[in-house]
């Protein structure tokens, strides 16, 4: 089954969805990111699902979001791209099934977020990892409320201020991945993993993610709201064009 951005398969009871925009290197538009949450919630229900692999193509993971140009648009129309992006990543947060990234190539800005959102990670010995924004002339905003509480200060500060990229072995070093296999053995590798998942009881699967969520669910979201608010007076003051990474 597939749709304009995202593409849906289930192996078994695992839901494997691919982001499926590769004409702009996988990045998150609104569209896009309500089709992901839809296909979260859905997996959530009923016990066919016993967990999810998001997955992108070999170059990219995700590049981040898509708002084309900024200065075009409105500021209720970034804070509706700012609702979209908190709606998605709470909705991961909330998922009553364990979330799987299976990384190859490149995971930027919103792309980085989505890794740190998902609850488990392999990736590529290619892969990268970074929050560029500084090097476009913005600044970090709403992508980096995770990657906050997950990196030390200095690292966080690296990447936020300097746009300093994470190999797939630091992204490991890190806890942002829990694996780093050749490419070719990512998905097979995160499918194996996901497979663990039919022999757990999807209740105790459930409750334990409810519990590790509840412990930083108000931080969290206090995080990706100043974020929007962030990203909103930011770009409304830039004047060059610029499409968010």
């Amino acid at each position: 089954m597939g749709n304009s951005t995202i593409k849906i398969e289930n192996c078994a009871f695992v839901r494997m969805i691919q982001i499926n925009r590769p004409e702009v290197n996988n990045k998150l538009s609104i569209a896009c990111m309500k089709e992901l949450k839809k296909e979260l919630e859905h997996a959530s229900q009923g016990d066919t699902c016993r967990a999810v692999v998001l997955y992108g193509n070999s170059e990219w993971f995700c590049a981040g979001g898509d708002l084309g140009d900024y200065r075009r648009k409105s500021i209720q129309e970034i804070k509706e791209f700012g609702d979209a992006f908190i709606s998605l990543h709470l909705t991961m947060q909330s998922c009553s099934r364990p979330i799987i990234a299976a990384v190859e190539g490149k995971a930027y800005g919103g792309g980085c977020s989505l890794v740190e959102a998902c609850d488990l990670a392999v990736a590529s010995e290619d892969a990268e990892f970074a929050v560029p924004e500084m090097r476009n002339g913005l600044a970090p905003a709403m992508g980096f409320s995770g990657l906050f509480a997950n990196l030390g200060k200095k690292q966080a500060m690296a990447m936020g201020l300097l746009g300093e990229k994470l190999s797939a072995e630091k992204a490991k070093e890190l806890g942002l991945v829990n694996a780093v296999v050749k490419a070719e053995e990512v998905l097979s590798y995160a499918i194996k993993m996901a497979e663990q998942f039919q022999n757990f009881d999807p209740m105790a699967v459930n409750l334990f993610k409810e519990m590790y969520t509840d412990m930083g669910q108000r931080a969290y979201e206090n995080r990706l709201r100043i974020g929007q608010a962030m990203m909103v007076a930011l770009f409304k003051a830039k004047g060059e064009k610029y499409e968010i990474i």
